[in-house]
């Protein structure tokens, strides 16, 4: 793996260069969202098949399981307590400031091994429990299994916040690109994992997840420890940055735990209320609008450093410019997927699920497209706020919006059903968030010294 990271490097020197021969310079912030489209696009291509092995092997109710504790990642990657957003602020602001970062970088690392075994001890001792709450209701599956297929998807989950810890750092490093083409190699491996044993034996939900989700925690878990290990002459645990580093971390984490309320509580409102056909068709249609957003995801994640960067120097009218150009693109990566998904919803499904014979109505296209327009809105002026370090709107207003996300979806869904809890997780975004959000960061931004950037 490691021969492979460096041959990527080279490449987008290359790139780089040649949009200099121009005399206009390549933006870096692109070649890290252009390699973070390849890595998504090679992603997709890998999960629209392994979603055919899924639903052929498993069938409706096995791939339905599979689909609700798949939904379950956002949770696990809370696991390293925030601690690598914390490290990507700092380096990204030790970079600006032309300061050493060896050290917060081991000292760091450190921090999120101990906080993941923490976590894994959690989730071994709960699993039990929750793989009842959440699959109970699936008589296909005994207790021991379900319990099982708890296990296969949480321990790679919790891995996998472990090696995330190294995609901040290389975001940090403007270096993004490779945050993307390793998760890539993951998906590509868990895809041909899952094959082989389909074409071997008897498909189980268990087996499943473990072959899919180890691959996408292992390779990031390598990539960390080489980039820990190589240099430890120069690296050295540092106590005095135990504390700053936590703190901001664990500010961090509060705020995922909140956000993961709006938006990783879909599936286990599913399972509880609705049946095993909407669990198969919310999952057919969010994973291929989760698609599209990462598109936008990517730039922002690209954007991260450049925004803490120009917001550490002070350069407000930068800052206006690049919120007002990569809103327009969002909003036009948005409309464009969603239109794409409506024409072609039939050949999609048909492509992802044959055998399982659904359809995705246009009404919930049409619903989750003016939902990804809501996210690309709030999404953009959340990430401002964190590169600011303020998260003080955040711990007011998301709060209440996973209060809200909770209560609304559960009642759009006890009501209308599946249309009726998309609206309800848009409404909480509407209430909340999609003003609290921009109204914080022009207060904040105006407070601060023009420059010209």
């Amino acid at each position: 793996m490691g021969a492979a990271v460096v041959g990527v490097e080279p490449l987008i020197f290359n790139l780089h260069r040649l949009g200099s021969l121009h005399g206009r310079p390549i933006p870096r912030v692109w070649l890290v969202t252009g390699g973070g489209w390849a890595g998504r696009g090679i992603q997709i291509l890998a999960q629209l098949v392994s979603v055919r092995i899924l639903t052929q092997g498993l069938g409706t109710s096995g791939y339905g399981a599979f689909a609700v504790l798949a939904g379950l990642q956002g949770w696990f990657l809370l696991a390293d307590l925030g601690i690598g957003i914390s490290i990507q602020n700092y380096l990204s602001e030790s970079r600006a400031r032309d300061v050493p970062v060896d050290d917060i970088l081991f000292t760091g690392a450190i921090l999120s091994l101990g906080a993941v075994a923490v976590a894994a001890t959690i989730l071994y001792a709960t699993g039990p429990l929750i793989g009842d709450f959440l699959l109970g209701d699936l008589l296909v599956l005994t207790q021991g299994e379900r319990t099982a297929a708890f296990y296969a998807v949480a321990f790679p989950g919790v891995g996998t916040a472990l090696g995330g810890v190294i995609y901040k750092i290389w975001f940090a490093q403007h270096r993004g690109y490779l945050s993307q083409l390793v998760p890539a190699a993951g998906a590509i491996l868990g895809t041909l994992a899952v094959w082989s044993a389909g074409r071997a034996l008897d498909l189980r939900v268990a087996p499943a997840l473990l072959l899919y989700y180890m691959p996408l925690a292992i390779l990031p878990i390598v990539a960390l420890a080489l980039t820990v290990t190589r240099r430890t002459t120069r690296e050295r645990f540092r106590r005095d940055l135990v504390k700053p580093i936590l703190t901001r971390g664990i500010r961090f984490w509060i705020f995922g735990v909140l956000q993961a309320g709006v938006l990783q509580v879909d599936y286990i409102i599913i399972a509880r209320v609705l049946n095993g056909r909407d669990v198969v068709l919310y999952s057919l249609a969010s994973r291929l609008f989760s698609l599209i957003l990462f598109l936008y995801s990517a730039l922002l994640m690209a954007l991260w450093p450049v925004f803490v960067e120009a917001i550490t120097k002070g350069e407000r009218t930068s800052v206006f410019a690049m919120v007002r150009r990569y809103l327009a693109v969002g909003f036009a990566i948005s409309l464009a997927g969603g239109t794409f998904v409506a024409l072609f919803r039939n050949q999609l499904v048909g492509l992802l699920a044959p055998s399982l014979g659904v359809t995705i109505p246009i009404t919930i296209i049409m619903l989750m497209t003016v939902g990804l327009m809501v996210r690309t809105w709030t999404d953009m002026f959340a990430m401002t706020l964190q590169c600011m370090n303020d998260l003080h709107i955040l711990w007011i207003v998301v709060p209440i919006q996973s209060v809200l996300s909770i209560v609304l979806q559960t009642w759009g869904a006890n009501l209308f059903g599946l249309p009726g809890m998309i609206v309800g997780l848009i409404a909480c975004f509407m209430l909340t968030v999609s003003w609290a959000l921009p109204l914080r960061f022009f207060i904040l931004t105006r407070r601060r010294a023009p420059t010209t950037g």
